[in-house]
């Protein structure tokens, strides 16, 4: 782990990859364009300001347009041995790179993947990075003393390093972040069209669903043009589906809206089960088992106890579903899915209630 760490970019990712790294005792140098976030940074603790010394380790977190002028400067005026950045768009950054000339074998572009709809060092947490992916994105000339340090900031952020291409990194936060982003957006920009009389009918599910819609927007900007290739495809994609399940919903008969509804969920259903409850995990799909435990010591002890004595393992454990003022809860367990059937099969045979979650 580089014992000398400089940041350059004192927002919401800068000062927190500071909080974390000086937890673990690195001495973190800060710098900014505005003076006033490294103040802050310094007042919580992230590290002290950089005034030029050399680090061994630097960490890009600017803006999309300037990370390659910064890395570029960093290398060139020897300030760091090797220098990561924290950008959520990373072929942009390459080619502005490239474009600059110079020896880039000791950067190592990277991706903390985490954030907040709040941003500035005023922001920043210590445990951002917790249980988190942090992408590392190598180019083929990268050094090997750059993917060590840059795999080792992450780690001491408490992150997990995925390694991946710059090419793939940015196809994927496509979909899984950027499109998003701009779904928020515009769903709730159809509030301003609803009656204000009507407003406060908006429940939990669309207050979670439109969460990102409170994001910085000149950031924002700079990171879906920086994506715009990927993104584009991935949103018209999305609107001929919008459009063709419009298209039933308006002109087909009950059986087809049915069908094409259960049909949506369905996939949707398909493709959050895909996703690894740990950052990092290996995807895979297993079963899950639901059973009904009743509100009295020992309940969970006891289905646990039971399905291991089948020899079947668990491999995951739900939220447990329990309201305070209920007699039961519903704890859901994650089996082979080749025994998910038996599983449920002996347990209603044992008196449990049970059925499997599809």
């Amino acid at each position: 782990m580089p014992r000398r760490v400089g940041i350059v970019g004192t927002g919401l990712i800068g000062t927190s990859i500071g909080l974390a790294l000086a937890a673990q005792g690195v001495e973190v140098l800060l710098r900014d364009t505005e003076d006033v976030q490294v103040t802050i940074a310094e007042k919580m603790g992230a590290g002290r300001r950089w005034a030029g010394e050399r680090v061994e380790h630097a960490v890009v977190a600017t803006p999309l347009p300037t990370i390659a002028w910064q890395v570029h400067e960093l290398l060139l005026g020897g300030l760091a041995d090797t220098v990561s950045d924290a950008g959520s768009v990373k072929v942009r950054p390459v080619e502005d790179g490239v474009r600059l000339g110079g020896d880039l074998s000791s950067w190592c572009p990277a991706h903390p993947i985490a954030g907040r709809e709040r941003h500035g060092a005023v922001s920043a947490r210590p445990d951002l990075f917790a249980e988190r992916v942090w992408a590392v994105c190598p180019l083929p000339q990268t050094v090997d003393a750059a993917l060590a340090a840059t795999t080792a900031v992450a780690l001491a952020c408490g992150a997990t390093p995925v390694r991946t291409t710059p090419d793939r990194h940015d196809e994927a936060m496509a979909t899984v972040s950027h499109v998003p982003q701009l779904l928020a957006s515009v769903l709730a920009g159809e509030l301003t069209g609803l009656d204000a009389h009507d407003v406060p009918l908006a429940g939990q599910g669309f207050r979670d669903t439109t969460r990102l819609a409170d994001s910085d927007a000149a950031l924002w900007a700079g990171i879906i043009e920086g994506n715009r290739e990927p993104i584009g495809r991935r949103v018209r994609s999305l609107g001929g589906a919008l459009v063709a399940l419009a298209d039933v919903l308006e002109a087909g008969d009950a059986a087809q809206v049915a069908t094409a509804i259960t049909a949506l969920m369905r996939d949707g259903h398909a493709g959050r089960a895909r996703l690894p409850r740990k950052a990092g995990a290996t995807v895979r799909e297993w079963g899950w088992v639901g059973v009904v435990l009743d509100d009295r010591p020992g309940q969970l002890a006891a289905i646990v106890g039971l399905i291991s004595d089948w020899g079947v393992n668990i491999e995951d454990v739900g939220p447990f579903e329990h309201s305070l003022d209920a007699p039961a809860g519903i704890v859901e367990l994650a089996v082979d899915p080749t025994v998910t059937d038996e599983v449920v099969h002996r347990l209603v045979n044992t008196g449990w209630t049970a059925y499997r979650r599809s």
